[in-house]
C-alpha cells in the first residue's frame, strides 16, 4: 500500500515569497521606495512560487496515474 507523500513535498510558495521580498527590497532601495519594491517583489514571488507548486503537482499526478491503472 502506497502512502501519500504530499506532506513530504517541498512547498515553493513560501520560498518564492521570501526570495521575491528580498529581491523587491533591493530593487526598492535602488528606486528610493522600499515599500513599493517590497510589494512588487512579494507579488511576483507569490506568482512564481504558486506556478512552480502547480507544475510539480501536475507532474506528480501524471507519474502516479499509470501506477493506479495497472493495479
Amino acid at each position: 500500500m502506497k502512502k501519500n507523500d504530499s506532506e513530504n513535498q517541498i512547498q515553493y510558495m513560501p520560498i518564492g515569497m521570501c526570495l521575491g521580498l528580498s529581491i523587491g527590497m533591493a530593487v526598492g532601495a535602488a528606486m528610493d521606495n522600499i515599500s513599493v519594491g517590497m510589494c512588487m517583489g512579494l507579488g511576483i514571488g507569490l506568482c512564481f512560487g504558486s506556478a512552480i507548486d502547480n507544475a510539480n503537482r501536475a507532474k506528480n499526478q501524471k507519474q502516479e496515474d499509470p501506477d493506479e491503472k495497472e493495479d
